[in-house]
C-alpha cells in the first residue's frame, strides 16, 4: 500500500479526554459497527485476547460489533479482507507477504507477534535432530503457507524443497497425522503443535527456524486497506485489542474458559501453558517502547527469503507492506510495553 505509513488519519475523538473502559459511547446515536475477524487457525491460546475483548465487551465498548471466525479451510484469508467482506485478519506473515506481492488492497495496522514461531517438529521417536536428517521425509504442510519459509532450515542442513515430500494436510491435522506415523516432521509454531503432542504423551524434537538465523516476520493484524485509510473503525479496534491484551494478562485462566467455549477439544491447562509463553515472548525489544510496532527490517529481510525461494509474484516494498501510525497514537500501546516488559505504565 503505497505511502499509508507517511499518511496522517485523523484521530477523531483526540480533543476528547479520556474515558474509562465501559464508558465510552459507542457510536452516534448508541449504534453498533459490525467488524468482522478473521483467525489464521481454528481458536487456541494464541487468540484468547480476541474472545476475552468479545466477552469482557471491551470491542463493544469501542463500538464494535465483533463477530470472529476461524481460518477458512484451504483459502488464502486475505482475500476475504481485501474483497472488504471482513474487516480484519490474524496473519502469518508468509501468506500475507504473497498476497501484498498479488496486489491484494490489505495492510498490516498492528504487530501481534514480533518473531517468527515456525519451526519443524517431529517426535523424538523419528531421531530427526537437524535439518540433515530430514533428507527424504515427509512434513505435514497447510495450502496457504509458503514453502520458500523453509529454504534456510534445509539449506543449513545441505538440502532442498526437492530432497523432502510437502504433505497437504487441513488445519488441526497435523498433529495426528505426525502422532499417527503418517509424516515424520510437522510445520507449526514451535510453542503450538509440539506441546500439544508432548501433552498426549508423544516428547517431541523442535527446530525453531529463527535458531537457523531466520529473520522473519511474525503475527500480524492485517485490515482492508481502505478501511485503514478511513482510519476510526481500526483505531477503535487495535485499542480495544490492546485493552484485551492488557485484560487478558491478569486473567489467563478466565480468558481460556471462552475460548475452550468455541474449541472444547482444547485442554485448558495447556492453552493456558502457551499463553503464558506467548506474553514472553512479547517482551521483544521490538516492542520496548510501544507494543504492536513493526520493524522494517524484518520485513525486508522475510521478502528476500521469498523472493529468493520464487514464490512471490512481484518484489513489494517492505515499506508498502505495514503502517505504525495507529500504533504510535494510542496510549494503551506505552502502557501495554510497560506491563509486558516489567516497567511502571506511566
Amino acid at each position: 500500500m503505497s505511502g499509508i505509513g507517511r499518511r496522517s488519519f485523523v484521530a477523531l475523538g483526540a480533543l476528547a479526554g479520556p474515558v474509562p473502559i465501559g464508558l465510552r459511547p459507542a457510536r452516534a446515536q448508541g449504534r453498533l459497527q459490525d467488524a468482522i475477524l478473521r483467525l489464521n487457525f481454528t481458536p487456541w491460546g494464541m487468540h484468547a485476547q480476541y474472545y476475552a475483548g468479545l466477552k469482557q465487551n471491551i470491542y463493544r465498548s469501542e463500538g464494535i460489533n465483533l463477530e470472529i471466525r476461524p481460518a477458512a479451510a484451504g483459502q488464502q484469508n486475505e482475500v476475504f479482507i481485501a474483497a472488504g467482506r471482513e474487516q480484519f485478519l490474524v496473519a502469518n506473515a508468509d501468506g500475507y507477504i504473497k498476497s501484498r506481492a498479488a496486489n491484494l488492497p490489505v495492510i498490516a495496522v498492528m504487530a501481534d507477534q514480533p518473531d517468527n514461531p515456525f519451526s519443524v517438529f517431529s517426535l523424538k521417536t523419528s531421531n530427526i535432530t537437524k535439518p540433515a536428517d530430514m533428507r527424504g521425509k515427509k512434513i505435514t504442510w497447510f495450502q496457504s503457507q509458503v514453502r520458500g519459509l523453509l529454504d534456510p532450515l534445509l539449506a543449513s542442513g545441505g538440502l532442498t524443497r526437492n530432497d523432502i515430500t510437502f504433505l497437504t494436510v487441513s488445519r488441526g491435522a497435523e498433529v495426528q497425522i505426525v502422532a499417527a506415523g503418517q509424516a515424520e516432521c510437522g510445520f507449526g509454531f514451535s510453542y503450538g503443535q509440539p506441546l500439544t503432542l508432548e501433552d498426549r504423551g508423544f516428547p517431541c524434537n523442535v527446530m525453531a527456524l529463527k535458531d537457523f538465523g531466520v529473520k522473519f516476520a511474525g503475527t500480524q493484524i492485517v485490515a482492508n486497506e481502505r478501511e485503514a485509510q478511513r482510519g476510526d473503525l481500526t483505531e477503535r479496534f487495535i485499542r480495544a485489542t490492546m485493552k484485551s491484551l492488557i485484560w487478558t494478562r491478569d486473567n489467563m485462566d478466565t480468558a481460556m474458559n471462552y475460548v475452550i467455549e468455541v474449541a472444547p477439544d482444547r485442554s485448558h491447562a495447556l492453552e493456558v501453558r502457551k499463553l503464558r509463553i506467548i506474553y514472553d515472548l512479547y517482551r521483544s525489544p521490538d516492542f520496548g517502547q510501544r507494543f504492536g510496532r513493526f520493524d522494517e527490517s524484518k520485513w525486508e529481510s522475510s521478502i528476500n527469503y521469498l523472493m529468493e525461494g520464487g514464490d512471490l509474484q512481484r518484489r513489494p516494498t517492505a515499506r508498502e507492506l505495514y503502517t505504525n501510525d495507529f500504533v504510535d497514537r494510542i496510549p494503551e500501546a506505552l502502557r501495554l510495553s510497560a506491563l509486558v516488559h516489567g516497567r511502571a505504565a506511566s
